[in-house]
């Protein structure tokens, strides 16, 4: 591997660039963006600063690519587990939190950083972060049963619900592994204990939504009679 006289790598070669994004995965997941500088970067990805500068602007846009990575391997994982060509069903959803909970045993970098950055982002981040967001919301909806009401407080109520569910789906994987890091209060626990849970909880969160679409219909859908027995 060729070097300059000061044993760092060179700037010019183009794999170099998604060498320096990986170094920034792991500067960033560990330190955070704030204290964060392009020489710890080029220190992580041992080059000089200036190969740094010399693929990128500066660390606000290796902040976006690294999460842009992130997302793009999470987005892959989740359409390998269940395209979203098929319907989503309970063998699905524990699919996908499968894959999911694999990936995150194997990429712990980017485990790391999803966890440290998602919550705070911003700019150009918050954009992607939002994006991959709603992806994730629209397929978590095919979990759930589809139900209809004609009253709009009714049908709102229940797409209230609903979003509250899908967005519980998404986040229990990703907040368990965050608790799951070392030192974190289920660190201790076995990885399939923890895993078995999450698949548990998920499919109840999808049986109470199939519980309370299947349950009686609002008085207003109701006849006469009924009605006015719900009103005494």
């Amino acid at each position: 591997m060729a070097t300059t006289k000061n044993g760092k790598q060179p700037a010019h070669r183009p794999s170099r660039r998604q060498h320096i994004i990986a170094a920034a995965v792991r500067v960033f997941g560990r330190n955070g963006f704030a204290e964060t500088s392009i020489q710890d970067i080029a220190d992580e990805a041992e080059v000089v600063p200036t190969a740094v500068y010399y693929h990128f602007d500066g660390k606000e846009e290796l902040l976006e690519l690294a999460m842009r990575r992130v997302f793009d391997q999470l987005n892959a994982v989740v359409e390998a587990a269940r395209p979203e060509s098929e319907p989503g069903d309970a063998e699905g959803l524990v699919r996908v939190i499968d894959a999911v909970w694999e990936w995150v045993e194997r990429n712990p970098d980017e485990a790391r950083l999803y966890q440290v950055q998602v919550a705070s982002a911003n700019g150009s981040v918050k954009v992607l972060r939002d994006e991959f967001e709603q992806r994730h919301i629209q397929r978590g909806y095919d979990y759930l049963p589809e139900g209809s009401t004609r009253s709009p407080r009714a049908a709102k109520a229940r797409h209230a619900g609903q979003a509250l569910a899908v967005r519980t789906l998404i986040s229990t994987t990703m907040l368990v592994t965050a608790l799951r890091a070392e030192g974190g209060p289920l660190s201790g626990l076995p990885s399939r204990a923890v895993l078995q849970a999450v698949r548990e909880l998920a499919l109840r969160i999808v049986a109470a939504e199939e519980t309370s679409a299947g349950q009686q219909r609002p008085a207003e859908q109701q006849g006469p009679e009924k009605k006015v027995a719900s009103r005494t």
